[in-house]
């Protein structure tokens, strides 16, 4: 190969030569780019591991039960062994002990009234992709309408639902003036609101300016003509109701008045609203409760072994209980054991996006 000397003056020549590249941004915003792609890419991935647990964990649901053989086990070694994990003794016929530890990264809870209880439930729904804040409602009440949950969604046809300009906490809500809610009962028109007024509050609203097509306004028999609404931003606790229609029990949350998290787990022993019944079950007590900034730590102490579904429910509601006290994750600890239905013990557990995710995968 023919040997070049390049020289200074040569390289600059053959510098000239290349295309001139006009860019006028400045370096921080380069830099701001970059962090986004960066940020889109590992998004990417996290989705992705996200759908591919969520199958496996369904699967697993559905077909595991037909292909469990019955095994002898060493009596010696069941008997030395002082841990033990709360999982089901046979096949379920709930599935929230598994989908309840596959959390959506990208989701929103929207509220579906529930006639036979006479309740709104709120359920966490997976959106397929990314959505503006703007878009994100109407992309979720679309996943709603493909699943089974869709009569119950119906009632939220023809409902826009949006923020308003600003910081995200008054929110405006147009209802077709053609809307089947203006023709219902008193019950469907209050759980319609309810549905709205949970629906906004779990999107982060505080208030809403209500619209019947372009006029200002809402006028439902059973509560009036109303313009505006303010959301009450009460701590709530969360609790079971088993009646409900869509064929499995709920977490519902319910106010209370707990100034504290701590406190709060002790007034999650008994209910007094007709309906709902603590998700903490009998034979299992709060010990104590470290709170550390926005982590908590769980104690419990257990004279009764709950099932796998009771374990799934309470760890779900008391994460879930953290989540209106402002923590980010919870941290389980109970001797004896290693797991507390599908969520393992001494780890941090972050607080799910919302309640009943697993409604979606089975529907009445």
């Amino acid at each position: 190969m023919k040997k070049l000397n390049w020289n200074e003056r040569c390289i600059e020549h053959g510098l000239e030569q290349l295309p001139v590249i006009k860019d006028r941004r400045t370096k921080e915003e380069v830099y701001v780019r970059l962090v986004r792609a960066q940020r889109r890419a590992r998004w990417k991935r996290r989705w992705l591991k996200v759908v591919a647990s969520a199958a496996v964990l369904a699967s697993a649901v559905y077909v595991g039960p037909h292909f469990i053989v019955p095994t002898r086990s060493d009596k010696n070694e069941a008997s030395s062994s002082p841990v033990q994990t709360l999982e089901a003794d046979g096949a379920s016929s709930h599935p929230k002990a598994m989908m309840a530890a596959s959390e959506p990264v990208n989701a929103v809870v929207i509220a579906l009234p529930d006639e036979r209880i006479g309740q709104v439930v709120p359920v966490v729904v997976p959106l397929p992709g990314r959505f503006a804040p703007n878009e994100r409602l109407s992309a979720a009440l679309g996943e709603l309408a493909r699943s089974p949950l869709r009569e119950a969604s119906a009632w939220l046809d023809g409902v826009k639902m949006a923020p308003a300009a600003g910081d995200g906490r008054v929110w405006v809500v147009r209802v077709l003036a053609s809307h089947r809610v203006f023709a219902a009962g008193h019950e469907e028109q209050r759980l319609f609101f309810d549905a709205v007024m949970e629906t906004v509050r779990q999107m982060g609203g505080q208030s809403i300016r209500f619209f019947t097509g372009e006029e200002e306004g809402l006028d439902l028999p059973v509560l009036g003509r109303l313009k505006t609404a303010k959301i009450n931003q009460q701590k709530r606790m969360y609790y079971q109701n088993r009646s409900s229609s869509f064929g499995y029990p709920v977490l519902i949350p319910a106010p209370g008045s707990a100034r504290s998290f701590s406190e709060a787990l002790k007034q999650m022993k008994k209910s007094t609203i007709h309906g709902l019944e603590p998700a903490i079950p009998p034979g299992v007590e709060v010990d104590s409760v470290d709170v550390d900034a926005r982590h908590a730590t769980v104690r419990l102490h257990l004279s009764a072994r709950p099932s796998a579904e009771e374990a799934a429910s309470m760890a779900e509601a008391v994460l879930l209980t953290a989540k209106e006290f402002g923590l980010l994750d919870v941290t389980f600890e109970s001797s004896g054991l290693s797991t507390l239905g599908p969520y393992p013990l001494g780890k941090p557990i972050h607080v799910p996006a919302g309640p009943n995710a697993a409604l979606l995968a089975t529907g009445p």
